[in-house]
């Protein structure tokens, strides 16, 4: 069945420079479907040539130049269409129908616009008669800034669109990287007896950039790292680490896990917020070299600044799944902006014993560790001890690695994370989308953070540009005799 893809905000930020360059992944890889037509709406008028130049313009920057050709861009601009209308007014939408859209196709409409007006566009869709049994939505996070404000946005969609048809996009597991947690989890048979609280101490799992906020300050002010990364991008992550294997691999049984995880979160209250949270907000300093303005310093052309803001730019927490496999492991989740580099990954501590044979050998024995490294690069390493070679008395020990790296260094990747999404979207393939019980239960967590923050006035801490965080946040994660890990990524020779 031929697939018709309405992408409403179509010469967007979004669009550019994600969604096209994606699409056209699927078209150098043939996994566009057959018959596709790529129709972009927007308010401004301009011709269908003046579209595909603007897309192009975006294309060869995004695109690595092994991967683009002449030949290529012509079959996929040969795809593109653009629409003039205002989506929210069902007459405009009954005209772009009525030219582009067959009603035998599948119907796949992406909203590359704000959440405020999903509602106005699906109402318009519905009441034009573009809504149909085999119609499909995607949308775009934010999805709200609180449970409240999710559920209200959730209702209107789901007046229009019923749960199979909403594809709810957090771009993160899209990564290579992130859906080879299913495959370590449930296709190494030798990790299933050790993934418990029996043999795990604690777990971290990060995501730090070194970019500030930039011109983005007017939206970051109002959003925040927890709503940002903590809420989507750390639990999804924390969820595919942490669930119980599911049934099968299907949309159902994943998210369903997923849920439990979510609903398995041990609440943080007034009681407990200053010793399991940190927030923090950088101020000046220097990063690769540079000097850079604190948060409170940056420009914004279209809002003014608050010099009181307590927005943070920076969250420590430690949590816990309080269930049979992994009750009383911390696990601790972190990001932040402006810090000193850009990584994500996950470090699994494991146990030490108790008896040690080897404390008079020279050498620190270090405790075993997997880390999963999500990017830059992916690759997961096994931290072990080894003896030193040599005649030494004793065996004295050493620590090293175990590698392997994922990444495919030989070429270009030829897709990224919404490439693989759309490419599901495509298939009717929800699993690697997010559900609404989903989005629900995380924001039911981190909205009990705020509210704890907010009544106990605790505050954000001062952090240097360029450095790993607030103090306090080492103090968090010294609590069970860790600290952060912030080592290097696989040590692989190329």
């Amino acid at each position: 069945m031929s697939t018709d893809l309405f992408i409403v905000g179509g010469d967007g930020d979004l669009a550019l420079r994600k969604l096209y360059p994606s699409l056209y992944y699927l078209e150098i890889n043939d996994c566009m479907p057959d018959s596709m037509r790529i129709i972009g709406t927007a308010r401004t008028g301009q011709s269908r040539e003046e579209f595909q130049a603007k897309i192009k313009k975006w294309l060869v920057q995004s695109v690595d130049e092994k991967l683009y050709s002449e030949e290529k861009w012509l079959s996929f601009a040969n795809k593109i269409y653009f629409a003039q209308g205002d989506a929210t007014k069902p007459d405009d939408l009954e005209k772009i129908g009525q030219e582009f859209f067959n009603e035998d196709n599948v119907l796949v409409v992406y909203l590359a616009i704000p959440p405020k007006i999903f509602g106005h566009v699906c109402r318009s869709l519905d009441a034009c008669g573009l809504v149909k049994e085999n119609s499909r939505l995607i949308v775009e996070k934010p999805l709200g800034d609180s449970r409240e404000s999710f559920l209200e946005i959730n209702e209107e969609l789901s007046r229009v669109f019923t749960e199979k048809q909403l594809f709810r996009i957090d771009h993160y597991l899209g990564k290579e990287s992130v859906q080879n947690l299913l495959a370590l989890r449930f296709a190494n048979d030798f990790f299933e007896p050790l993934w418990n609280n029996k043999y795990i101490d604690s777990v971290q799992i990060t995501v730090t950039e070194t970019v500030g906020v930039g011109n983005r300050w007017a939206f970051y002010d109002q959003t925040g790292a927890t709503r940002d990364m903590v809420q989507n991008h750390l639990l999804q992550v924390l969820c595919l680490m942490a669930m119980e294997p599911p049934a099968m691999l299907d949309a159902d049984s994943v998210r369903a896990e997923k849920l439990k995880v979510l609903k398995s979160l041990k609440p943080i209250t007034n009681e407990d917020v200053f010793d399991r949270t940190v927030r923090g907000q950088y101020v000046r300093g220097t990063v690769a070299g540079e000097e850079v303005p604190g948060y409170l310093e940056e420009e914004s052309d279209k809002y003014e600044i608050d010099p009181n803001s307590q927005t943070e730019t920076y969250v420590a927490i430690e949590s816990e799944i309080e269930n049979w496999r992994w009750s009383g492991v911390p696990i601790y989740l972190r990001t932040g902006k402006r810090l000193n580099k850009k990584h994500s990954e996950i470090v699994v501590y494991f146990k030490q014993s108790h008896h040690n044979i080897f404390a008079k050998s020279k050498g620190e024995r270090c405790p075993n560790k997997l880390i999963i490294q999500l990017q830059p690069d992916s690759g997961i390493s096994l931290h072990l001890n080894s003896k030193v070679q040599g005649l030494d008395a004793g065996i004295p020990l050493k620590d090293g690695f175990l590698n392997l790296d994922l990444d495919d260094h030989s070429e270009p990747m030829k897709h990224d994370a919404y490439s693989r999404l759309f490419f599901d979207v495509f298939r009717n393939d929800q699993t690697l989308f997010v559900s609404a019980d989903e989005v629900e239960a995380a924001w039911e967590w981190v909205d009990q953070i705020f509210t704890s923050w907010k009544e106990t006035g605790q505050k954000c801490e001062n952090y240097e540009a360029g450095t790993e965080g607030p103090d306090r946040a080492h103090r968090l994660v010294n609590s069970c005799g860790q600290k952060w890990y912030d080592g290097e990524y696989c040590p692989i020779e190329y």
